[in-house]
């Protein structure tokens, strides 16, 4: 066969931004802990030094994409200075710290997951967002689901029958699940993306795992993201003083659920026939709440209370008989870490930017602004029974920090 004269074989090219996206993506996924955990199940210092190693190469990969667009990047530090002051909280509380070395550790490392959200929020639109979430999330759905049937032993709990798949613990699974639920809901919603097919079987993956986990954080989530959806909806159809109605109930429910949450999840637990002290956290509130009225103002440091050294955290273990990683509230540990001072500009940072989100959603819904919204208001749940709220290294408060900087950088219109 011969070929014509002059005749030049074309090479594939591959476009910087196709790898940008690809990179994105597997960086997210590494974040969220799946399949390498359960490699790693040893729980001695060695199998934790060789994860935080593996670490390395993700933040020299973040670092280098982020490099790429420095302008970009200090237009978003511009445009939500509260939420780059939360972000150096962290590494001026090694000054009252009761662990600086421990502080200063953590803080490098939850600079560096911020890093890579501010990459998300400044390459990416709200619609492209989504679609990463939900191939992230979704790939580890589907693989989750091939691992309960493949190899069982490996998919379950060691103790109990609750799936927690290529995840750690089954609570890791439920909240990635929740998570993926409402991603793949609202791209099957999504006429633009025009794939309704695919984002209706990850739905439906996602809503086995959920359920399989036996999670109630998550389940809690998910029926959140369900009212928080409705209303946003509910606030975008209505106008005037009946927008003002919805958000004064909508205000009052949330303020009556975050007051009560102790009752709350004693009757949810009860309900659904689990331990009324939700495995001790209820008894563990008291008693940080405690710890917290010692040093209200600057705190013990960030992410210091919990550690072998502080002589307070060792009278709570042996109080309740179990050695609580953390408060198992986000809002309570961030108060452990950095006190009133700490917790004025993380509030005043969440009002702005839910006051801003739900604008956006208002006057510009065709962008996608609505998944965003209701992901910063099931992150806030989540971390009243969970401890996610600025932490390194969590998948979670990565995408919760992407929405947040996006929210930020949607400026209002006149």
């Amino acid at each position: 066969m011969t070929t014509a004269v002059g005749y030049r074989p074309q090479r594939m090219q591959v476009s910087w931004r196709a790898v940008e996206c690809c990179v994105v993506g597997v960086l997210l996924l590494f974040h969220t802990g799946a399949v390498t955990v359960l490699f790693f199940t040893d729980p001695t210092a060695v199998a934790q030094r060789t994860l935080q190693l593996l670490l390395l190469p993700v933040y020299l990969i973040t670092m280098l994409v982020a490099a790429r667009h420095p302008r970009q990047l200090l237009s978003a530090l511009r445009g939500n200075l509260l939420f780059a002051l939360l972000v150096a909280l962290p590494f001026l509380s090694t000054l009252w710290s009761v662990s600086p070395s421990i502080t200063l550790r953590r803080a490098i490392g939850l600079a560096l997951s911020v890093l890579l959200a501010y990459v998300v929020a400044t390459r990416f639109t709200p619609r492209q967002f989504l679609l990463i979430v939900v191939a992230v999330l979704g790939t580890s759905m589907v693989c989750s689901l091939l691992l309960a049937v493949l190899a069982p032993q490996m998919a379950y709990m060691p103790v109990g029958h609750e799936l927690r798949g290529v995840f750690n613990h089954k609570n890791v699974l439920g909240w990635n699940a929740a998570i993926c639920v409402l991603a793949t809901a609202n791209l099957a919603v999504d006429r633009t993306a025009n794939l309704r097919g695919l984002a209706t079987i990850l739905l439906i993956a996602s809503f086995c795992c959920l359920v399989l986990s036996g999670s109630s954080t998550a389940l809690v989530v998910s029926a959140a993201s369900g009212f928080f959806t409705l209303v946003y909806i509910l606030l975008r159809q209505s106008r005037g003083a009946t927008r003002i109605v919805l958000i004064l109930i909508a205000a009052q429910v949330v303020l009556v659920a975050s007051v009560s949450i102790n009752l709350l999840v004693e009757l949810l637990a009860e309900g659904v026939d689990k331990d009324p002290s939700l495995t001790g956290r209820v008894p563990l509130w008291s008693l940080v709440d405690q710890n917290i009225m010692r040093r209200p103002l600057l705190g013990h440091g960030y992410q210091a209370f919990w550690t072998e050294g502080n002589g307070e955290a060792w009278n709570i273990w042996t109080e309740l008989a179990w050695i609580a990683p953390h408060a198992h509230n986000g809002f309570r540990d961030w108060m452990l870490s950095c006190g009133i001072i700490g917790t004025i500009p993380l509030l005043a940072m969440l009002w702005r930017v839910l006051s801003r989100g739900a604008w956006l959603h208002w006057h510009r819904p065709q962008e996608g602004w609505l998944w965003l919204n209701v992901l910063i208001c099931v992150f806030i749940v989540m971390n009243l029974t969970e401890s996610l709220l600025l932490v390194q290294n969590s998948f979670l408060f990565i995408i919760f920090s992407a929405a947040v900087l996006m929210v930020s950088a949607g400026r209002p219109r006149a």
